[in-house]
């Protein structure tokens, strides 16, 4: 992978370059599984803890970002004795191949885990080829 928590989707087998995130804001990478099907890409993106609601998605300038923020865990009034778990933002940018279909991107989350469904233009579809 890249350095600086810059991501990059791999893209049959070479990486993309990475689009970094320049935010002030302390941010944590979340782990990702990429696979593709024939007719998508799909990833599979870790997110422990956040809200639904939380989670924003974007689809622009040939990049997809995914952004989500863990709610804090202890009353505001506690006073810590340990301090261990952290309530991170999670924040990763992905390069978009030209033969994604941006106008299909589907994207669902359950059990914690946010899976982004990045459906293939027909015309980059494998084509089995007919022999006469």
């Amino acid at each position: 992978m890249t350095k600086n928590n810059e991501v990059a989707v791999v893209y049959r087998g070479n990486t993309l370059p990475a689009v970094p995130w320049g935010g002030p804001e302390r941010f944590v990478s979340p782990s990702t599984d990429i696979f593709e099907t024939p007719d998508a890409y799909v990833l599979m993106i870790d997110l422990p803890g956040a809200a639904k609601g939380s989670i924003r998605v974007t689809a622009e300038n040939g990049a997809m970002s995914v952004t989500a923020n863990v709610d804090p865990l202890h009353k505001e009034n506690a006073t810590f004795l340990v301090r261990e778990l952290r309530t991170p933002t999670y924040h990763r940018v992905f390069n978009l191949a030209e033969g994604i279909d941006r106008q299909s991107i589907d994207a669902r989350y359950d059990d914690g885990v946010l899976t982004i469904t990045l459906f293939k233009k027909e015309e980059t579809k494998p084509r089995v080829i007919e022999i006469r």
